[in-house]
């Protein structure tokens, strides 16, 4: 694998600004107290018993043992943060990131950010060129750092891409899940798109998700809760109708070729066509 030296200049340091506007350390993490620390941060974050984190802490030293990426977020002595990616195949220029966390007290200050450039660092030293991971596509915020803040590319729309999930983000819900891929070469960021076009799923005054149907053009809009996972606490119901709504809707979109690149200032996934490389 080639390793780029002007990429990984520029990854340097925009990682190492971003971790000193965040004010925190940001390394690989190491002993077996940051693992423990790291699986019960993870634990709090999905709302589980430290027995069923979703990453154990002998798994996380495992990973690390192997040259994975565990990425820690350090206030202090005090793992705030993580963020995990593993490698493709032998000589594979691309990373797959598992999962990421930031501890709710943290959130606001840019630890989210921090941790994906310095993941981004870390890839491209050796040798990768693009990242991979998935994220619900109803929860509005993931979708507008992942598209927007870190100019992430939609591959795919994936119905039920885990099974069934018992922790307290996704417990009575299916796992739809997004798929984007990141350009680590040049990640750069993305522009609002603006809330003009056609909607295709918008919110009825009563909350319920309402369909109109996708166009094969530009510029269509679809509607993302502003908060999905309260809605799955107080309506369940209404929350797995917006499930389906939001299914139904990014899955006909894809077969116009359509797929989501922006989310607009209003809360609206802009649809573009986009032309495989």
């Amino acid at each position: 694998m080639t390793i780029l030296s002007e990429p990984l200049t520029v990854a340097r340091d925009v990682a190492a600004k971003s971790a000193l506007r965040a004010a925190l350390n940001l390394r690989p993490l190491s002993s077996r107290e940051e693992f423990a620390a790291a699986s019960d941060l993870l634990a709090g974050i999905w709302g589980t018993s430290r027995d069923a984190s979703p990453l154990s802490s002998d798994l996380l030293r495992s990973l690390s043992h192997a040259d994975a990426c565990v990425m820690g977020a350090l206030s202090g002595e005090e793992v705030v943060g993580i963020a995990v990616a593993v490698s493709g195949p032998p000589v594979s220029d691309v990373m797959y990131s598992l999962i990421a966390g930031v501890k709710p007290a943290f959130a606001g200050r840019g630890v989210g950010i921090a941790l994906k450039y310095a993941q981004r660092v870390w890839s491209l030293e050796r040798g990768a060129n693009r990242m991979l991971w998935t994220y619900d596509p109803l929860i509005r915020r993931n979708a507008h750092f992942n598209l927007v803040r870190l100019g992430a590319q939609v591959q795919e729309y994936i119905p039920e891409f885990y099974p069934p999930m018992h922790d307290a983000l996704n417990r009575k819900d299916r796992t739809d899940r997004i798929c984007v891929s990141w350009d680590l070469a040049s990640a750069i960021q993305s522009l609002p798109a603006d809330d003009d076009g056609p909607v295709a799923l918008h919110a009825e005054s009563d909350g319920e998700p309402h369909r109109t149907g996708i166009l094969p053009r530009h510029g269509m809009r679809v509607w993302i809760p502003r908060d999905i996972e309260t809605m799955r606490l107080q309506d369940n119901a209404l929350a797995m109708r917006w499930r389906i709504a939001m299914a139904d809707v990014l899955q006909e979109a894809e077969t116009h070729g359509l797929v989501p690149v922006s989310v607009s200032p209003g809360g609206y996934y802009v649809l573009e066509q986009v032309t495989a490389a």
